[in-house]
């Protein structure tokens, strides 16, 4: 079956790749602002990481490349930590330790190792544009369903005429579970019926 352009960036089912980043999705989807700081860090630091590896990977002998991938990501995630300290920092106490602990986020590394070593800098930046893109809007989607119905707010600010119905159990680790699994689901069947019409298409 010939691969479409999307389903050959990701790099295989959507959910594996959220299943490696749950825990940052779980981290910044209980409120939007949290949810669009993580999806621009994590976005950025993928852009970054994979234009510097896809450049350098040939000289790199293959024993030092988890560390030397591993300082590479290590250090833009601290340089854009800084930046937002310093321009959100709001955001960044809404993230807390989750965002340091984006250094060592198996999304970022996987898509160095499978790709941008693999590749030069336009596919790469493609892969990783597309990647992150593709986590920052199932991050806000997730935090949309848990600020209004778990916090009855959006953006911080509340929503009166939702006060008295708000599940607040939604807001929680549970509800962050739950929702992340609905949001999960859906995707599955939407990749799941796309996968099957280029398969229709091929035969």
């Amino acid at each position: 079956m010939k691969k479409t352009k999307t389903s050959y960036l990701l790099r295989g089912t959507p959910s594996i790749l959220l299943v490696l980043g749950a825990g940052f999705v779980m981290a910044s989807s209980a409120d939007i602002r949290a949810a669009l700081g993580m999806g621009a860090a994590v976005l950025v630091s993928m852009l970054l990481s994979a234009v510097v590896v896809s450049a350098i990977h040939k000289i790199i002998p293959g024993y030092a490349k988890l560390p030397t991938y591993l300082m590479i990501i290590t250090g833009f995630v601290s340089l854009i930590s800084m930046l937002m300290q310093a321009h959100f920092p709001i955001v960044v106490d809404m993230l807390g330790v989750h965002l340091a602990t984006l250094a060592v986020s198996a999304v970022i590394y996987r898509d160095c190792e499978e790709c941008a070593d693999h590749n030069g800098e336009a596919t790469s930046i493609k892969t990783a544009l597309v990647t992150g893109l593709f986590f920052t809007v199932v991050m806000v989607a997730c935090a949309l369903i848990r600020e209004v119905i778990g916090n009855a707010s959006i953006w911080g600010q509340p929503i009166e005429l939702l006060q008295d119905y708000k599940i607040s159990a939604i807001a929680g680790a549970f509800g962050g579970y739950l929702v992340l699994a609905i949001v999960m689901a859906v995707i599955n069947k939407l990749t799941g019926l796309h996968h099957h019409l280029d398969e229709k298409e091929d035969n």
